[in-house]
């Protein structure tokens, strides 16, 4: 990873070499990140129970990894496929400054992935086919009737995390986007489960839980509040 200084915007324009888009793809987190509200920690707090806290203690706690949790979460909230689309149309939100930032990155030409460790309904729900359009989207999925299970992206993906491994895996589709493309990744993301992605982004836009493992790990990263914050550096390195 380059040598980055966790230090604000503006003062990260001169630490910086200059942002090709030649060189680079963008991949963002989904939950918290292009929105403003986690739809899985929602979830959990709207359909869940006493045995919900439990689960998410435990994962807060680093007793267990997503996998597992999203596996007991659903199977003690019992929701439809109907309750749980009604929810991400009902309460979660896009942050105001990602339409700006999906308009400038086309314009530039920069392809633009997203991954996510929560579902693909969430996704298409929340963004729509236009904002998706030319996006690939890495997520989990849901199924099942009438209750929803998890269907997860990666089947057995290989983890050396001691709580277990995640149903999306970041670092592996990190690396798969990288060998697809053949580009460095400017990786995004707030979480808990972006963790596994910062050993392979080559620049990190950090915020929030995952802003905080950086600075207690001592790894580098660029702190940013919104998605408007991301286009204006975009555009200080534009050449």
């Amino acid at each position: 990873m380059q040598i980055l200084l966790n230090r604000g915007l503006c003062e990260m324009e001169c630490y910086l070499e200059q942002f090709d888009d030649n060189e680079y793809v963008i991949v963002s987190d989904f939950d918290g990140t292009i929105t403003l509200e986690d739809s899985n920690v929602l979830l959990v707090k709207v359909f869940g129970n006493a045995e919900n806290a439990l689960i998410e203690t435990d994962f807060r706690s680093g007793m267990i990894g997503n996998r597992e949790a999203f596996i007991r979460h659903f199977d003690a909230m019992q929701i439809t496929l109907r309750q749980y689309n009604d929810f991400i149309k009902d309460n979660i939100r896009v942050d105001p400054g990602f339409d700006a930032f999906l308009m400038y990155v086309r314009r530039r030409g920069t392809p633009l992935f997203i991954v996510s460790a929560g579902f693909r309904q969430a996704v298409e729900g929340v963004l729509g086919k236009v904002r998706l359009q030319d996006v690939e989207v890495f997520a989990n999925d849901l199924s099942g009737e009438p209750y929803i299970t998890p269907d997860f992206l990666m089947e057995e993906p290989v983890c050396d995390k001691t709580t277990g491994p995640c149903g999306n895996c970041k670092r592996d589709c990190l690396k798969r986007i990288q060998q697809k493309s053949g580009r460095k990744v400017l990786y995004i993301g707030d979480g808990i489960t972006d963790r596994c992605a910062v050993s392979v982004a080559e620049l990190l836009f950090a915020k929030g839980a995952l802003a905080r493992y950086c600075d207690a790990k001592g790894l580098p990263y660029i702190l940013y509040n919104d998605f408007a914050d991301i286009t204006r550096w975009l555009g200080c390195q534009a050449p």
